[in-house]
């Protein structure tokens, strides 16, 4: 796909990176010896690759059956990913927009069924909120969260980001929160962000964050030395969590 090529080319991929994120979009979850093979390169220089995709946030990876696997992040979060680069990409992402059908088309006569996907490092996790967005049909969102460490860790220019897009798309956060004094101070913008509090004792402290929206439930950890997502679709996983969301809010405070 040229148009796809040329607009990962804009995003400052060489050709190497280039044909390895094509090879994922259309394929799917796959080893390193397949995506190697596809893309045409040695099995060493696709693992550096895709080590670099990672860390940009657009792939991940998972284990299957002791192989580990990676995949491109879901097509249509691309223009999303071109949005957070800047200004300079607006173009890009309207290119990208126009060919996320096609590449969805792809992927659903491969018969691709992602269910855990692993996001690494700070663009990776980044990348695994844009999800919780743009693929947030029943618009709500139910949380566990460490407000503290969650907006400390993120950063307020991607939290900034993040919490007035959501609330532009009338996505709204019923959250738990340990009863700290920033969480108190955050929860007075509530209503203007679009989200519900329910606190826990301040003991029961979070250097995490569980997000439950839709089929997926999306688990982060803050770690310093490995900050990573882990983001699974399941419904009867999302299910369970959702209910057991709602007995802990029903024995919380406002």
């Amino acid at each position: 796909m040229p148009q796809l090529k040329k607009a990962l080319h804009t995003l400052g991929l060489g050709d190497k990176e280039a044909r390895i994120m094509v090879v994922l979009l259309e394929t799917g979850p796959s080893p390193v010896a397949s995506i190697a093979r596809a893309a045409k390169l040695n099995r060493s220089t696709a693992y550096g690759i895709l080590k670099i995709l990672v860390e940009l946030g657009l792939v991940t990876s998972s284990e299957q059956r002791g192989v580990l696997r990676y995949q491109s992040i879901a097509p249509e979060l691309l223009p999303a990913y071109i949005e957070r680069r800047g200004k300079e990409l607006l173009d890009t992402k309207e290119e990208v927009a126009k060919i996320v059908p096609q590449i969805k088309l792809m992927r659903s006569k491969a018969r691709i069924l992602p269910k855990v996907q692993f996001f690494e490092g700070k663009e990776g996790i980044e990348q695994a909120y844009v999800d919780k967005l743009e693929n947030n049909t029943e618009k709500i969102i139910h949380e566990f969260t460490g407000m503290d460490t969650t907006v400390e860790k993120l950063g307020a220019s991607f939290a900034d980001y993040y919490v007035k897009k959501r609330t532009g798309l009338r996505i709204k956060s019923e959250y738990i929160a340990p009863d700290t004094p920033f969480a108190r101070e955050e929860a007075k913008n509530d209503e203007k962000y679009y989200r519900e509090v329910s606190f826990i004792p301040a003991q029961y402290t979070m250097d995490t964050e569980i997000s439950i929206y839709g089929n997926k439930v999306s688990m982060t950890s803050f770690s310093a030395e490995n900050p990573v997502t882990i983001l699974i679709e399941d419904a009867n996983l999302a299910r369970t969590m959702k209910n057991i969301f709602t007995y802990v809010r029903s024995t919380t405070s406002k």
